[in-house]
């Protein structure tokens, strides 16, 4: 697939001005030294399962809960996976956003639950967020390790724990040079605070670094206002709309970027 380089006019940042010409996509990285990564839609995959016919009540049974009605489970859950969407939507909340276990303790559904049962509802709502890393991308993760560094800066709702098990499982944890995710601090993307934390880890300047992820508003407009080129995922060649942000490069999926 062809894509060109679009230079935008809103990065002061950058110093390096590339011209418009055509590049192939399994060329892109090489004008880069290091790459940061999206998580969710970028390299993990079927994650945030959290539809009307989900049994909640069933992962929390197999987590070892016992004490709560199924009804109270699967309202709990929803309750609280809906208030968090509406907050994670607001640009005005980019850098307050709650915890899983704090916006668990406000629901009328939890009311008077001791904290075991909160940490184990708490542990469902990840079980059903966290998604996993395909045997593909895992290859290409190591793959453009061994010319680039790596970092990830994820959004999630819940604790890491989970998913730093599945970049286990898949072999590529140690292939980050940094991970950043949203849920050890209140921001999150498109917040600059957390691709900042994620450039002063990486062992080359801003200006050579690019970010790849699939959401224009969180990945590419939070990278472009920290001052990183971006690519964007458009896996449905849907294009953009009027008004979001403009990527430096559009390509369908992360595997066109890697060489075999």
């Amino acid at each position: 697939m062809v894509v060109r380089w679009q230079v935008t006019a809103h990065r002061p940042e950058r110093t390096k001005r590339v011209e418009a010409v055509p590049v192939a996509a399994s060329d892109i990285l090489s004008r880069f030294g290091a790459v940061l990564l999206d998580m969710n839609g970028t390299l993990m995959f079927g994650g945030d399962r959290f539809g009307a016919e989900q049994d909640y009540a069933a992962t929390y049974r197999s987590l070892g809960g016992s004490r709560l009605a199924p009804e109270v489970v699967q309202a709990a859950i929803p309750a609280c996976y809906e208030i968090m969407e509406r907050i994670y939507n607001d640009p005005a909340r980019c850098d307050s956003f709650p915890r899983v276990l704090d916006t668990l303790r406000t629901l009328p559904q939890a009311k008077g639950l001791d904290e075991r049962e909160l940490k184990l509802l708490e542990d469902v709502i990840a079980r059903h967020e966290r998604g996993q890393v395909p045997d593909s991308y895992a290859i290409a993760l190591r793959s453009l390790a061994r010319s680039h560094p790596l970092g990830l800066v994820a959004n999630i709702l819940s604790r890491k724990d989970l998913w730093l098990e599945e970049f286990r499982r898949a072999g590529v944890l140690d292939r980050f040079v940094v991970t950043v995710f949203s849920s050890d601090t209140s921001s999150i993307k498109p917040s600059r605070k957390l691709f900042d934390q994620a450039v002063s880890a990486l062992p080359v300047p801003r200006s050579e670094i690019v970010f790849v992820g699939d959401n224009l508003r969180c990945d590419i407009g939070g990278a472009a206002g920290a001052g990183l080129a971006t690519v964007w995922l458009d896996p449905a060649g849907a294009g953009r709309r009027d008004g979001d942000p403009q990527p430096d490069f559009v390509v369908r999926d992360l595997l066109e970027l890697v060489r075999p």
